[in-house]
């Protein structure tokens, strides 16, 4: 979670796996570069298998930077007509929407979309971004749909999370 009063990006961290006497390290990262202010996403990692049954585990932010006020590299697309639909036994989520650029904005260069669901008990037990096949222009809307199997309990919630930047426009040639 960023409890920070700015935006920062390209966070990632350490995950480690404990038990009995032996630890694995992972590298960690966010579906997303951008992570607001006040807002949380997991960080991800991947562990080769065989994994122990029981185990103790810990993460740890070892790399952030901020995102300075000014900054104009991230657009405001916005999530409109948002549904989730669940499965009967709650292990798949279907979710869908439109995505907004505002007037007076650049065309994007990608948009991406984090979906994360919970269960009951407020556990991450599914993850997954979905990158858009199409640029966005200012005032367009696109469609996303998402799909999000549970690694775990019955899905409760879904967050999203949506990150766009601008398309870089070659330079002039005189």
């Amino acid at each position: 979670e960023n409890d920070q009063d700015e935006p920062v990006e390209n966070l990632t961290g350490v995950v480690t796996l404990r038990y009995g006497e032996e630890t694995r390290r992972e590298s960690a990262i966010l579906p997303l570069n951008l992570l607001p202010a006040g807002a949380s996403l997991p960080l991800i990692a991947y562990f080769q298998p065989p994994l122990p049954t029981d185990y103790t585990i810990s993460a740890r932010v070892d790399f952030l930077l901020p995102v300075m006020p000014s900054d104009q590299r991230y657009l405001p697309v916005s999530l409109q007509d948002q549904l989730i639909e669940l499965s009967q036994d709650g292990q798949i989520a279907t979710v869908s929407g439109m995505l907004t650029l505002p007037p007076n904005q650049p065309a994007t260069r990608y948009v991406w979309l984090s979906a994360t669901a919970f269960d009951a008990d407020g556990h991450v037990v599914a993850v997954r971004r979905w990158d858009s096949p199409d640029q966005l222009s200012a005032g367009e809307r696109i469609p996303f749909e998402v799909f999000l199997y549970s690694l775990g309990g019955p899905i409760d919630q879904v967050a999203l999370l949506v990150e766009a930047q601008p398309a870089i426009e070659p330079p002039d040639e005189d």
